[in-house]
């Protein structure tokens, strides 16, 4: 995960995989809030890293500090719900030699950009109701490869 002052966030974050992470890995790009603090609660590997403007770079780091077979990319203001935690954990220990990969729907939830009627996501388990949620499917679950 890369983060910068996301204190507001980061706690309900790591609570919501706490289950199946086996290692936390934060690199920081200069948080002068309570990041850091709460990352440690968690035992988490920080890492300080100069933001040089390149997402991909602080990406490439946090991989480098990986010593575990599968790695999840989080942004420190999501959170997995607790029913999809088994599945991502089935999902890794019946993996066969082939999946390198998993794909994830991310759900980008708005609260004021459409008017209309409000959606309740009662497919996953939330009691709140928004009124409009943007879906992406991303790759943010796959295997670590070390190379030689």
């Amino acid at each position: 995960m890369i983060t910068k002052n996301e204190g507001r966030y980061l706690e309900q974050c790591l609570n919501s995989v706490g289950e199946i992470a086996d290692e936390i890995i934060i690199v920081d790009t200069g948080s002068t809030d309570k990041t850091k603090e709460i990352a440690k609660k968690f035992k988490a590997k920080i890492i300080d890293f100069k933001w040089i403007d390149d997402f991909s770079a602080a990406r490439n780091e946090s991989l480098k500090h990986a010593t575990k077979d599968w790695i999840l990319v989080m942004d420190a203001d999501e959170v997995i719900e607790e029913k999809d935690l088994k599945k991502i954990k089935d999902a890794i220990e019946n993996a066969g030699s082939g999946l390198v990969g998993l794909q994830l729907e991310q759900r980008s939830y708005i609260n004021n950009f459409f008017e209309g009627a409000l959606k309740n996501d009662s497919d996953f388990g939330l009691v709140r109701q928004y009124p409009f949620y943007i879906p992406h499917n991303l790759v943010r679950l796959f295997k670590t490869q070390k190379l030689c």
